[in-house]
């Protein structure tokens, strides 16, 4: 058996050698068949209102021989914020050969026999823990003994998390406007926001509220699609019962309610637009109800807990038409409004004709129903549509009629007598609308909702769902990689894989002068038959230097006229000193004569007197 110690590289890091330590120990494979015991422990989805919740924990024998001596189990639950032991209220187990101590306890321990379990058996029992605050739930398990022996065998921990707030949230939507008489639609949707499969027993309530009447009784429902599953049915709001409900980690599902608004004296005292909601809540089957447990109370937090997200509401409008009443001998036109008869004017108050007062018209006696006639909105008596009067009687007519149709759940029918949908369409003789779209990413909607693609599941911090893919191993084979965000290796920044390693990367130098490149001793140098000419490799033949420029170590110069300096002449640089003539020029045979030498030396001559009489030089 190898035994391996590894620490992961952060970022930056080079030196990957010592991050990984092993050591290997043989060890003697024992002879015959041993017992494979294992623990496993899993908490139901929290309920609003649930003041327990229930955990299963399990053990199963995945060896080739039963344990020999008892197999025993201490469970034990504490408090997520500050680690207080919570009670195990109940406990029971999948048959009489679990032996468990006495409850409400701490610490509960249960055992069976070993022989009991057998290769492949699986065995069970079921707690409930306190489920108001957020805990942990662990069990430990041990078999032995055996006889003649003291040696006790651990078979390992499973811990699970129950409690705190519901996973299950409710959101209600449907009609913003409904009117008494008339079907009125609704939508619950219902959601396991938990990361566990939620099923298992819940309390529905549901029930409509108009201000200024409070909870309304007997409001009558004429669908449910699908059924909540109760039994029975309920048939009118409000409504409380309990319902079995199954739900995936993330999965949804809606159901569409269609009710009728009683039209009697409790709704005919109402005038204008009146405000109403239709909440339902999703609670635990033991949660107490208010009201004698027909309806829940608006309240989020009260006697029944903190319902929070398992419980909506929708709000609608009542609107009541008014007719108008008119005074002073004025009639309704067609535009609804009050307006003088024609042929007479408004006058100091009342409708008058040429100065005659105008007396108002007598109220028309109520008409007398004939057999089969019916009384309209505006007390009329006339045939139901496809009869006519004859003979003092309602007689169907000759002419064939279009038979009426059949209003269906969801349904109105308009001005020309057409069944038609308040929000959707027909769909196998029930309104359906069409499917909301999905809020996590990915996900693709169903006949009970939305859920993710085959192969995927919810990332609940992406909101998205995210392919399904196998725990890769903690270790890169290839030396000196690390492991991504995504878990895949690769070579760390600054680094690149060659070969079999991760070596890092030198950055290539870079020639300053165009056109060079670096030769393998690193130097930059100009290709073949070309050299620097003006900041570039070139060919000096192609070089041409503007007028007054030449070119002068691969570089286009200008020219620079320079002159000798005094007393030199030539052209610079090549400057050579001026030989100016004598100023006495001797010819050498002179200089033998001696007298020759007094003619050259100039005599002095006579100095100049002052006159004293005149003051003048002489």
């Amino acid at each position: 058996v190898e035994n391996c110690a590894e620490v992961k590289a952060i970022a930056g890091e080079v030196d990957l050698a010592n991050n990984k330590a092993c050591a290997t120990e043989r060890i003697r494979r024992p002879n015959g068949a041993k017992p494979g015991l294992r623990i496993t422990k899993a908490c139901e989805s929290s309920l609003a209102g649930a003041s327990s919740v229930s955990c299963r924990i399990t053990v199963t024998n995945a060896g080739t021989a039963a344990p020999t001596g008892p197999v025993r189990v201490n469970d034990a639950a504490t408090l997520v914020s500050g680690g207080a032991p919570v009670a195990v209220r109940t406990v029971t187990p999948d048959g009489a050969d679990w032996n468990c101590g006495p409850v409400p306890a701490n610490m509960l321990s249960c055992q069976i026999a070993g022989a009991v379990m057998t290769p492949g058996t699986s065995r069970h029992f079921d707690v409930t823990v306190g489920g108001n605050d957020a805990f942990e739930n662990c069990a430990r398990g041990s078999f032995g003994p055996a006889p003649r022996d003291d040696i006790v065998y651990p078979i390992g921990q499973a811990c699970a998390k129950g409690g705190g707030a519901s996973t299950i949230r409710v959101e209600k939507t449907g009609d913003s406007e409904c009117q008494p008489g008339a079907p009125c639609s609704f939508e619950i949707t219902i959601t396991n926001e938990g990361p566990n499969a939620f099923s298992g027993p819940v309390r529905i309530g549901d029930a409509v509220g108009i201000d200024g009447l409070g909870r309304l009784e007997g409001v009558k429902i004429t669908a449910i699609d699908p059924p909540f599953g109760c039994s029975p049915e309920p048939a009118t709001l409000p409504a409380s019962c309990i319902a079995n409900l199954t739900l995936g980690a993330g999965e949804s599902h809606t159901r569409h309610v269609t009710v009728v608004l009683p039209d009697d004296a409790r709704l005919a005292t109402l005038r204008g637009t009146v405000s109403g909601q239709n909440c339902v809540g999703v609670l635990s089957p033991n949660t107490p109800v208010q009201g004698g447990g027909d309806v829940l109370s608006r309240a989020p937090a009260n006697a029944q807990g903190d319902r929070g997200r398992a419980y909506a509401c929708h709000p609608f409008t009542i609107k009541r038409e008014v007719k108008n009443q008119c005074s002073g001998g004025m009639v309704l036109n067609s535009a609804g409004r009050c307006a003088c008869p024609d042929g007479t004017t408004f006058r100091n108050g009342h409708c008058s004709s040429g100065g005659t007062k105008l007396l108002p018209l007598p109220v028309p006696q109520r008409c007398v129903l004939l057999k089969g006639q019916i009384r309209t909105e505006d007390g009329r008596c006339v045939c139901p549509r496809g009869a006519e009067l004859e003979n003092g009687r309602c007689v169907q007519s000759e002419q064939p009629q279009e038979p009426q149709c059949t209003l269906r759940p969801g349904q109105y029918r308009d001005q020309d007598g057409n069944c038609v949908c308040r929000r959707g369409e027909l769909v196998n003789g029930v309104c359906r609308v069409a499917p909301p779209k999905c809020t996590i990413r990915g996900a693709v909607p169903t006949p009970d909702g939305c859920a993710c693609p085959k192969d995927t599941h919810v990332d609940r911090a992406a909101k998205a769902c995210v392919p399904d893919r196998q725990q890769p191993p903690s270790q890169c084979r290839i030396r000196g990689q690390v492991r991504n965000a995504d878990g895949d290796c690769v070579c760390p920044r600054g680094t690149a894989l060659k070969g079999k390693a991760c070596v890092p990367v030198r950055k290539p130098q870079a020639c300053s002068i165009r056109g060079q490149f670096l030769n393998k001793r690193g130097v930059c140098v100009c290709p073949r038959g070309t050299e620097v000419i003006e900041g570039r490799c070139g060919r000096f033949e192609d070089a041409v230097c503007a007028p007054g420029s030449e070119m002068i170590d691969g570089m286009c110069q200008p020219i620079i006229r320079r002159r000798c300096p005094v007393g030199t002449a030539g052209r610079y640089p090549d400057c050579f000193p001026i030989r100016r003539r004598p100023g006495l020029e001797i010819d050498p045979d002179l200089l033998l004569n001696p007298n020759i030498l007094q003619q050259l030396v100039p005599r002095s001559q006579p100095r100049l007197q002052r006159n004293p009489a005149t003051d003048n030089l002489q």
